[in-house]
């Protein structure tokens, strides 16, 4: 625990941009990992699992921050309100309702993370970042294309 902290505190805080939110983040991280340590074989397959863990949690509370300091009311509707039309509302929308695995490599590769980074930062195996990134992309253009056209 102590050899991953850093680099688990880095990640937090780059994601949440606070010491203090970080520090919790990566001790309920290592809290999680206690809890379900039966389940992991590999020492590799705990840095991967330590790392999805803090940035999921990360991007949750990010999400959850987001909504409770949002006083517009599409944040908490199933459906972006009309008023809701700009693009970066959209994405922000989508990618908010999207499969967390796949948002997380979706972005990863947006932000120009090569195959090997992702699977590095992750630790999911390279067959399952690309399926993720495939099922990502196809998941993420589907309900865009939808929402744009205003089917949902």
């Amino acid at each position: 625990m102590l050899l991953m902290y850093p680099d688990l505190y880095r990640l937090a805080f780059g994601y949440l941009k606070d010491r203090m939110l970080a520090e919790d983040i990566v001790s309920d991280t290592f809290i999680k990992l206690i809890e379900k340590i039966h389940t992991i074989n590999d020492e590799k397959n705990a840095k991967g699992y330590l790392k999805t863990i803090v940035v999921n949690k990360s991007l949750n509370l990010i999400k959850k921050r987001k909504f409770e300091t949002s006083t517009e009311p599409e944040w908490f509707e199933d459906s972006p309100s009309k008023q809701a039309t700009d693009e970066q509302e959209l994405v922000r929308f989508v990618l908010a309702r999207m499969d967390d695995a796949q948002r997380e490599v979706i972005l990863l590769k947006s932000f120009g993370f090569t195959l090997g980074d992702i699977v590095e930062k992750t630790g999911y195996t390279v067959n399952q970042v690309r399926l993720l990134v495939d099922k990502g992309k196809q998941s993420f253009f589907e309900k865009y294309h939808k929402l744009k056209g205003g089917e949902l």
